[in-house]
């Protein structure tokens, strides 16, 4: 069988997977997870994407923006990683928040507006997105790809954030 023809059985598989879950949980809408078919398909697999983009400026502006990225239908495990994500952010950062040097935003992808975001982050589902901007334009962005499996542990959950958020403020790569 060439390669080609193996790659595309196997992308056809991973969306039956997909369809078939998303089908299951159809029946059941009270399951957490159930707007990120993906996530459970995939259970541990943890999309964490980095990116940086190459801004030549001299930009005094700095702000790191912490998106929570959802879709208009939201299951439970969604609405709570955003609710434990801003009450940890507004909770451990609020002289940065005062200052405009971090801010959270919720941004529902599914808005025509928005919808540009899913390919610029290369989100899988609902994800919460840290971006360092300057001047505006995006410096370097990662994808916390773990709050999925943390939170159901809110202190290994709001450890981790707040050691993202952490390393965004302070520049470290």
């Amino acid at each position: 069988m060439k390669l080609n023809t193996k790659i595309v059985l196997g992308g056809a598989l991973l969306f039956a997977v997909v369809a078939l879950s998303s089908m299951k949980r159809g029946a059941d809408s009270g399951r957490a997870g159930a707007c990120c078919p993906l996530m459970a398909a995939l259970e541990y697999v943890k999309p964490i994407a980095v990116g940086t983009n190459q801004i030549t400026t001299n930009a005094k502006a700095q702000q790191v923006i912490a998106y929570y990225f959802h879709g208009t239908v939201r299951c439970e495990t969604c609405l709570k990683i955003e609710q434990q994500a801003r009450e940890m952010i507004e909770r451990q950062f609020k002289p940065e928040l005062d200052a405009q040097r971090l801010v959270f935003k919720p941004v529902n992808y599914d808005l025509p507006e928005n919808a540009h975001f899913l390919q610029d982050y290369k989100l899988p589902c609902p994800s919460l997105v840290l971006v360092r901007q300057k001047d505006g334009k995006d410096e370097k962005w990662t994808l916390l790809g773990d709050t999925w499996q943390l939170v159901g542990n809110p202190v290994k959950f709001n450890g981790y954030i707040e050691t993202e958020v952490n390393k965004f403020l302070s520049g470290q790569k």
